[in-house]
């Protein structure tokens, strides 16, 4: 900000400077006494430090979609030693904040605390995972809370072409494309649970020392928050054997498909479109995902500027390149007047085959590197965002070095390397469309 006098003057844009280096930060791991890995990050001012908990087992893994999720938001609803009311006392009392998440193949509990409060609340974590009650009664009303909710969803018409679009670009049948209806989950047991959590929460060490659950400590940690967990964790009782295998199962997009869903009284439609990919292995990923980018990754991007700004046909448009272990998948997703569906949809091929030609000015190359950019230095804005970057390398299947590589890409991009991915990579001959809508 240019500044008068000491004032700032807000008649001028600030001077937009080139990031310096970004450098991720290392984390330190060691191993407790009974083999559970521990990464640990001592990073950063503030008084406080989250202590996040991933165990193998996910989506794929289960034989019901919304089973770990449900069993995750369970553990929290009674142990031996506190009943669900007592633990949210704790927590809430303590300033403390505890999250759950089931992704793809692995399942996540995350606690923020105060330091000061840490040895109030990060004991009640072996205690959930160790010794859940699973009481009948809290059972019922948060099964037909997820299915209630599910109900709701599927009445939306984003949801409809969500679900119609993994199938065809996924496969039919695929575990991470699965249907599950509000029906089924009603039908779900306090067994089903108990067999999940057997499954998956019981920690498991091979011989080689690779571990079904890997804890991270990130924050300002002090040596009595480190104890605390170290003897928490390294005294818990953990099995001798394999660890919960991956259910990994490639995408098969056998044919290029376009599906229209009729939902009776839409004031709009979903319309959702993807294209089969190279996975993260590939050296050409991550010139792919600044492809996809430039397309529609931003407010500035190609899809926004002329489907939204330029034709009015939407509020937001947007592109994304996904990486599973089962392979790639690029999607875009939009909602659009009932009217302007085909519009939009051949707008947005126009935007797709003009990728292939090249035709990226030096303004917009700036604007999409300084975006790429800003994204990556996100990710150093707190130990808890440095941290995430290395859960996600778990829970993601990132390649190593997989940050420093982002950063290399974006300073050498060019308009030819967008164009060559594009026309090696971004084919419409694997376009597949759903749209949901009246």
């Amino acid at each position: 900000m240019i500044m008068q006098g000491g004032i700032p003057d807000r008649a001028k844009a600030p001077e937009i400077r080139e990031f310096g280096e970004l450098v991720m930060p290392d984390v330190t791991k060691s191993v407790l006494d009974n083999g559970i890995p521990l990464y640990r990050l001592d990073h950063g001012n503030q008084e406080a430090c989250c202590l996040t908990c991933v165990w193998r087992g996910g989506v794929a893994e289960s034989s019901a979609k919304s089973l770990p999720a449900l069993v995750l938001s369970m553990m929290r609803e009674g142990t031996a030693s506190h009943d669900g009311e007592e633990i949210a006392d704790i927590i809430e009392y303590n300033g403390a904040k505890l999250f759950v998440s089931a992704d793809s193949h692995f399942s996540t509990l995350k606690l923020y605390t105060l330091n000061s409060m840490a040895a109030n609340v990060i004991p009640l974590l072996p205690e959930m995972m160790l010794e859940p009650t699973f009481p009948e009664k809290n059972f019922e009303v948060l099964r037909e809370k997820v299915a209630k909710n599910e109900e709701i969803k599927r009445a939306k018409v984003e949801a409809q072409a969500a679900i119609a679009i993994n199938r065809m670009v996924m496969g039919e049948g695929h575990p991470l494309a699965v249907d599950e209806t509000p029906e089924e989950i009603r039908r779900y047991t306090r067994d089903d649970l108990l067999r999940w959590h057997k499954k998956v929460f019981t920690p498991v060490v091979d011989d080689a020392g690779e571990s079904s659950m890997t804890l991270f400590l990130a924050g300002r940690i002090t040596p009595e928050i480190e104890r605390l967990v170290r003897d928490l964790f390294g005294s818990m009782p953990v099995k001798r054997g394999t660890p919960l295998p991956f259910n990994i199962v490639k995408f098969d997009c056998r044919a290029v498909a376009e599906e229209r869903i009729r939902v009776d009284g839409a004031l709009q439609s979903a319309v959702r479109m993807a294209v089969p990919a190279i996975g993260r292995e590939h050296p050409d990923y991550i010139a792919l995902r600044l492809l996809v980018m430039a397309l529609g990754g931003y407010f500035g991007s190609r899809l926004m500027s002329n489907i939204r700004e330029d034709k009015g046909y939407t509020y937001g448009i947007n592109s994304y390149l996904l990486g599973y272990p089962e392979g790639g998948i690029i999607g875009i997703s939009s909602s659009t007047d009932n009217s302007t569906v085909d519009p939009l949809i051949e707008e947005t091929i126009r935007e797709i085959k003009r990728l292939s030609t090249g035709d990226f000015k030096d303004e917009e190359m700036k604007r999409l590197k300084q975006h790429a950019m800003s994204s990556l230095a996100s990710s150093l804005d707190s130990p808890f965002d440095i941290m995430d970057y290395y859960i996600n390398r778990l829970v993601a299947f990132i390649p190593p070095k997989y940050f420093e590589r982002q950063v290399a890409a974006v300073k050498s991009l060019t308009a030819e390397e967008l164009a060559r991915v594009a026309r090696e990579h971004f084919s419409l001959d694997r376009l597949n469309i759903a749209v949901a809508g009246a």
